[in-house]
């Protein structure tokens, strides 16, 4: 079965989730641990509290390592996504900073 993969040699299948502490993130993450993948979860602060419910799901410890990367920043994304053979990208980018002025930051119109 897929438990002895690791046992014969062979690499665990690795993949790249991010916004890894996002509800849908969380589910998906769950699902491939459970199915024997490594997972590289992305997240905005890997020792955010908010984040502690992955380090709980079933073979986390072994197999889910947690980075920190913003998705507006390539070179955040690099490590976290090195060694992967799929991302699922669940992410939604946030902005840096609150603008001062949101209407400019966003040409709505009426």
């Amino acid at each position: 079965g897929r438990g002895t993969m690791e046992a014969a040699g062979e690499k665990k299948r690795r993949v790249c989730v991010t916004g890894a502490g996002g509800y849908l993130a969380s589910w998906l993450v769950k699902l491939l641990l459970s199915r024997g993948y490594f997972v590289h979860g992305t997240v905005r602060d890997p020792g955010d509290s908010k984040n502690a419910h992955l380090k709980n799901l079933d073979s986390a410890a072994e197999n889910l390592q947690l980075f920190k990367a913003e998705l507006l920043d390539y070179n955040s994304l690099v490590s976290a996504i090195a060694g992967c053979e799929g991302v699922f990208h669940v992410a939604t980018p946030v902005p840096p900073k609150k603008s001062s002025n949101p209407e400019a930051s966003c040409s709505l119109t009426s």
